[in-house]
């Protein structure tokens, strides 16, 4: 069964974490022309290596602890802190501890 996304005026709950968690689900919730946002689930020990988007970026931590990794620095998500990144600035993570992660790519489509 396919996934349906968010369209507008719908209401989302970001919030599912602890099922999503449980099943280590990753979900996309909203994709448009020029905007996706989706839910990222990490186990610990996790790696992603580097790489970019095709656009800005918002990294949301909702649950867990990631050390994120742009601009020459690692930092550490924990819940409620929120990373920018400019148009394909390239970046990398490593999962702490179990994790949920709300990110937000604003594409470059034409």
């Amino acid at each position: 069964m396919a996934l349906s996304h968010a369209r507008s005026g719908d209401l989302v709950n970001i919030n599912d974490a602890v099922d999503a968690l449980a099943s280590n689900t990753s979900a996309t919730l909203v994709r448009d022309e020029h905007i996706e946002i989706f839910r990222l689930v990490l186990s610990a020990g996790t790696d992603m290596q580097e790489h970019s988007a095709a656009g800005a970026m918002t990294v949301q931590c909702l649950r867990g602890e990631v050390d994120f990794s742009c601009h020459d620095r690692t930092q550490t998500l924990l819940p409620g802190a929120l990373i920018y990144l400019n148009n394909a600035a390239p970046h990398a993570l490593h999962c702490r501890q179990d994790a949920t992660l709300l990110v937000t790519l604003f594409l470059n489509r034409k």
